[in-house]
C-alpha cells in the first residue's frame, strides 16, 4: 500500500511538472511547492529534507513542501557538499543551500560540487555525448569560492 501511494504521488508530481507545449523549453522549473495533501503522504523519517524523483529527475523537498530540482549523479540526487548542491535552470548550473534557496545563480555551463570552500566551474564548455557517456569540450575552467568569486 505504501509503495502504491508513493507511485501515485510521483505520477501526480510528474503531471504537475510537465510543461505545456506553449512553454519555452527549460530543463526544469527551479522551484515549486507540493500541495498539503501530497506533502502529508511523504515520509521524512525525522529529516528536514528528502529527495523524490520524477521522470529520472530528482528534487529536494522540505517539510513545508518547497522543492528544488537537483542534478543527478550515478542515478541519485546530487548530494550537498560544503552545504550546497547543484541545480540546472535553463541550461545553466547554479548552487542552492539546505533551505532550498539559490545562493549562486545558474550562470555556469558546468560546475563540480564544492569541496573545501571551492568549486571548479566552466563557462563556454559544451557537452558531447558518446553513447551513454558524456564529455565536456572547450570552455574556460576556473575555481570559485562560496560567494561566486573567481579565486584561481
Amino acid at each position: 500500500m505504501k509503495y502504491l501511494l508513493t507511485l501515485s504521488l510521483l505520477l501526480i508530481f510528474t503531471a504537475c511538472n510537465t510543461p505545456s507545449p506553449k512553454s519555452p523549453p527549460t530543463d526544469t522549473k527551479s522551484k515549486k511547492h507540493l500541495s498539503k495533501k501530497k506533502l502529508k503522504s511523504l515520509d521524512f523519517k525525522g529529516k528536514e529534507l528528502i529527495t523524490i524523483s520524477s521522470n529520472n529527475k530528482f528534487y529536494y523537498v522540505n517539510k513545508e513542501g518547497k522543492t528544488m530540482f537537483t542534478l543527478t549523479y550515478d542515478n541519485k540526487a546530487d548530494k550537498f557538499s560544503d552545504g550546497l548542491a547543484r541545480t540546472k535552470i535553463n541550461g545553466k548550473i547554479g548552487f542552492f543551500n539546505r533551505n532550498l534557496e539559490i545562493v549562486l545563480k545558474p550562470v555556469y555551463d558546468f560546475a563540480f560540487p564544492f569541496h573545501n570552500g571551492k568549486a571548479e566551474i566552466c563557462t563556454g564548455c559544451k557537452e558531447k555525448k558518446d553513447g551513454e557517456q558524456s564529455m565536456l569540450e572547450g570552455g574556460t575552467w576556473k575555481k570559485i569560492d562560496r560567494d561566486g568569486l573567481v579565486i584561481e
